[in-house]
């Protein structure tokens, strides 16, 4: 096991390392060891998330982006007290009970959920002005009215984008795009033991793990493609869009539980799991 050497290194002064088939594997090894523990808790989430995921996708429907944001937010909140359980068991090795309250660790991890969520944004609103800024001179570029396409619907909109830019031009932008989704990843890992650490030590602990993590953000990066990005797009296919064409009906609501519950079981537990095995390794001693 090469973590725990790692973090007997770190308090040598060496830097620990994320082996990325080790992370990964501790992460579904959880999954498989606690499951009969995690499902519960697990549903019982999704049965208090299924609202907030369908008020999200009606503010999306209706084009209201503030409420589908404050949707977003509240959603990760709620999240709390099923993070704070996996993690508490996960950071002990097995040993806490995997049980859903609302103490000290919930609030905490709320405060970290809001603190990471308004970094994130920045970020992307950053991005999002530069992409918006690039695709404009772009276009310009090739004699094209940016203007003109404001008021398109947005399908239509991005596909006279793509016709008007031509292949050097989509590929400058697929560029753009690509470096902003990657700085996301990036600043993504460098949070990646906040939530572990919160739950370990008793307080609010966010940008004091950023150095834990330097010169491991690209191990990091593949463990929770592997982790979360991997199995939520698995789940995505299995699951498809079966309540897509009947908004707010039975069946719609039925599969948004569906959903909700699978991604607490098969992509939340297993991050707790490797981020509470990175911090573990990665934490100065």
């Amino acid at each position: 096991m090469s973590m725990p050497q790692g973090q007997r290194q770190q308090g040598q002064g060496q830097q620990g390392r994320a082996p990325v088939v080790e992370c990964v594997r501790e992460g579904f090894a959880f999954l498989a060891r606690d499951w009969r523990l995690i499902a519960p808790v697990a549903l019982i989430g999704a049965a208090v998330m299924t609202p907030i995921e369908m008020w999200s996708e009606t503010s999306l429907r209706a084009g209201d982006m503030g409420q589908a944001g404050l949707a977003t937010i509240a959603g990760a909140l709620v999240q709390a007290p099923v993070l704070s359980a996996y993690y508490r068991r996960a950071v002990s090795r097995g040993t806490a009970p995997l049980t859903l309250r609302l103490g000290a660790d919930e609030r905490n991890l709320a405060g970290v959920t809001l603190s990471i969520s308004f970094v994130m944004m920045i970020v992307a609103v950053v991005g999002f002005v530069i992409a918006m800024f690039a695709t404009a001179a772009l276009l310009v570029g090739a004699g094209v009215d940016p203007n003109a396409l404001q008021n398109l619907p947005p399908q239509e909109a991005l596909q006279r984008t793509v016709a008007a830019l031509g292949t050097d031009g989509s590929i400058a932008l697929t560029v753009i795009l690509v470096a902003f989704v990657a700085v996301l990843l990036w600043f993504t890992a460098r949070l990646a033991l906040s939530y572990a650490a919160t739950v370990a030590e008793g307080k609010m602990m966010i940008f004091s793990t950023w150095a834990w993590t330097k010169g491991n953000a690209s191990s990091i990066v593949a463990c929770l493609l592997l982790t979360v990005l991997l199995p939520s797009l698995v789940l995505s296919v299995l699951i498809g869009d079966a309540a897509s064409h009947t908004p707010g009906s039975a069946v719609h609501w039925i599969v948004t539980f569906i959903t909700a519950a699978a991604a607490l079981f098969f992509v939340q537990a297993p991050y707790a799991a490797l981020t509470a095995y990175l911090y573990r390794g990665l934490r100065p001693q």
